[in-house]
C-alpha cells in the first residue's frame, strides 16, 4: 500500500472514493463545498434532509454523485467547527477507514485538510492522520510463521490545496511511515510466542537489523560467558533456571552526526517471566511473553532512526533473558554481587527486571552517555498507580525529563513523572546486603525505580515503566508498540527537527 500527497481536481479524479468532512452546523468548507457546488447542491440537500448530522465519526457513503467522476464520496462527521483535537481526529480517521475496509475499496483520496488548519500545523495534521490509518490497518496474524495482511487497500492519496505546504507535508509523511515501521516491528516482535521469541531469537533479530542497515548500525553480543567475566552476576542469576541462556545485544547506530551526544536506550527483554520460585499466579501468565516489550521498543526505535537517518549516535541495548523455575533457579534469600560491586539481597525472584537492568546500567557507563533511558515492563504497581494509558517516568535530570515530557505531549503518548525522594531508600534496606530487590509493599513502582537509580548516578538517566501501556488485554490483545513513537520523537527533537 502506497501513500501520496498531491493537489487534485477532485470532481475529475477517477478513484474509488473521496473522503470529505462535514460539520454539525452543516457548513461546508473547502473540498466539501467545492464538490457540493459541482454536484449542484446534491450533497448539501442530503445533509439538510437529515441523512447525516455531522457528529464526530458519523459516516454516509454516497454513490454516483452527479458531475463527480469518483465512484463514491464518503462524508465523515467532524463535530463542531474549531473543536478538533487529536482524539477526535483519530476517531474521524478510524470511522472512515472502517467504511473503506467494509466495502473493500482499493484506492481513496482523503480531502479533509480544511477541518484541521487552525488546530494543527500541516506537519502534525498529516502525521496524526497517517499514523491513525496505519494503526487501523495493523493486523497481526501468525499462520505457519507467515504474516498476512487482510486489508484490500492499494493506495491512499491526500489532497493538498496549498502547494506551499507540499514539502512539509511530505516530510510529515516520511516521518510517520518511518516511525510506523518501527512500531510495527516492535509489535510483531512482542506478539511472537515465547517458544519462538527467546533471548537467542531476540539477539538474532538485532543482528539482522545491523545487516540490513550495515552502513549505520553495528552489532555486538554479550553472551553468558562474557557476562560472567564482566561480573554481571545479577543478570546471569535471573536466567539460571532456564535452558535458554541470556544474550545482551548491543546495537550502535551512527548517523551523520551534528553533535557529539551519545544517547543510550536500554530495553528490558524478559522473553518470558514465570516469576521464578516466587511464581506468578496461573491466570494471565501467558501474557508474560510481553515482558520483553522494552527491548522490542528499543528495536523498533532504532529502525525508525535508521530509516530517518538521524544525525545522532544511539546505543540500543536489548537485555534478553528468561526467568523460569528449575533446579538452578536463583532463590529468595540469595545475595548477588552486581557488576557495580553493590550487593543485593533477593527477597522476591519476580522482581527480576531490576536485577537485569542494574547490571546493564553499569555496563553502559563505558559509552560516556549524555542521556540514558531504560524502558521496561517493570512493575504491576505502576499499572495500579497510572492504569493502562499512562507510562511512569522517573529521572535524575531535569533537562532529560523536559525533553521526554515534550515528546510525550507532541505524540500524545502519555507519561507521568513519579518522585525519587530520599525517603524511599529505607524501603530497600537489607540487614546483610547493600540493597534488597523489593520494598515493603508500598509504592512499588517508585521503590523499583529508586533501586535502578542507585546504579545510574554517573549520567543523566530516565526510567520508563511501561507495564500498563506496552500491551492490551482486551479481546484484541496484543502489543501496542508504545513508547516507540515517543522515543522516536525524542530523537527527532534531539536532531533539531522542529515542526
Amino acid at each position: 500500500m502506497k501513500f501520496y500527497i498531491k493537489k487534485f481536481v477532485l470532481e475529475k479524479e477517477q478513484t474509488d472514493c473521496i473522503i470529505i468532512g462535514i460539520f454539525e452546523s452543516h457548513d461546508l468548507l473547502g473540498s466539501a463545498d467545492h464538490l457540493n457546488k459541482c454536484s449542484n447542491n446534491y450533497i448539501g440537500n442530503l445533509i439538510k434532509s437529515g441523512d447525516i448530522a455531522g457528529k464526530i465519526g458519523e459516516t454516509l457513503l454516497l454513490y454516483n454523485v452527479p458531475n463527480i467522476v469518483s465512484k463514491r464520496i464518503l462524508l465523515v462527521g467532524c463535530g463542531k467547527i474549531n473543536s478538533l483535537n487529536r482524539f477526535y481526529l483519530r476517531k474521524i480517521v478510524k470511522s472512515a477507514m472502517q467504511v473503506i475496509n467494509k466495502n473493500s475499496i482499493k484506492n481513496i483520496i482523503f480531502s479533509i485538510g480544511e477541518i484541521g488548519t487552525k488546530e494543527f500545523s500541516t506537519y502534525w495534521f498529516f502525521r496524526i492522520i497517517i499514523r491513525s490509518i496505519k494503526e487501523f490497518l495493523y493486523d497481526f496474524c501468525l499462520i505457519n510463521n507467515i504474516f498476512k495482511n487482510s486489508i484490500n487497500l492499494n493506495s491512499i492519496f491526500f489532497n493538498l490545496d496549498n502547494l506551499q505546504d507540499f514539502d512539509i507535508a511530505n516530510i510529515s509523511l516520511k516521518h510517520a511511515l518511518a516511525i510506523d515501521d518501527g512500531i510495527i516491528a516492535s509489535r510483531q516482535l512482542s506478539n511472537l510466542p515465547p517458544n519462538v521469541c527467546n533471548p537467542l531469537y531476540l539477539s538474532l533479530q538485532a543482528k539482522k537489523l545491523s545487516e540490513k542497515y550495515k552502513d549505520n548500525i553495528n552489532f555486538s553480543l554479550i553472551d553468558i560467558k562474557k557476562m560472567n567475566s564482566l561480573g554481571m552476576n545479577a543478570y546471569v542469576a535471573v536466567s539460571q533456571g532456564s535452558k535458554n541462556k541470556p544474550y545482551m545485544s548491543i546495537l550502535k547506530y551512527f548517523g551523520n552526526k551534528k553533535n557529539n551526544k551519545v544517547i543510550v536506550l536500554i530495553g528490558k527483554g524478559l522473553t518470558f517471566d514465570s516469576g521464578g520460585i516466587s511464581i506468578k499466579p496461573a491466570k494471565n501468565m501467558h501474557e508474560m511473553k510481553y515482558d520483553m516489550c522494552g527491548a522490542s521498543a528499543v528495536y523498533g526505535t532504532l529502525i525508525a532512526a535508521a530509516k530517518l537517518n538521524l544525525p545522532l549516535t544511539i546505543i540500543g541495548v536489548l537485555a534478553g533473558c528468561e526467568n523460569m523455575v528449575g533446579g538452578n533457579s536463583f532463590r529468595p534469600g540469595d545475595v548477588l554481587t552486581t557488576m557495580s560491586g553493590k550487593t543485593v539481597e533477593v527477597l522476591n525472584t519476580d522482581a527480576e527486571g531490576r536485577l537485569v537492568l542494574c547490571d546493564v546500567l553499569k555496563y553502559v557507563e563505558r559509552f560516556s552517555p549524555h542521556f540514558v533511558i531504560d524502558i521496561a515492563t517493570l512493575t504491576g504497581a505502576c499499572v495500579v498507580a497510572l492504569g493502562n494509558n499512562v507510562s511512569g517516568l522517573f529521572s535524575n535530570n531535569e533537562d532529560l525529563f523536559r525533553e521526554l515530557k515534550k515528546a510525550s505531549e507532541q505524540t500524545d503518548d502519555k507519561i507521568w513523572r513519579l518522585p525519587l525522594f530520599k525517603e524511599y531508600e529505607k524501603e530497600l534496606h537489607s540487614n546483610i546486603a547493600d540493597l534488597s530487590n523489593i520494598g515493603t509493599g508500598k509504592a512499588g513502582a517508585i521503590t523499583a525505580a529508586y533501586f535502578l537509580s542507585k546504579f545510574s548516578k554517573k549520567y543523566n538517566w530516565a526510567h520508563l515503566d511501561i507495564a500498563g501501556t506496552a500491551w492490551s488485554s482486551n479481546p484484541k490483545k496484543g502489543a501496542t508498540g508504545r513508547p516507540v513513537e515517543l522515543l522516536s520523537q525524542f530523537l527527532l527533537n534531539q536532531s533539531e527537527y522542529n515542526f
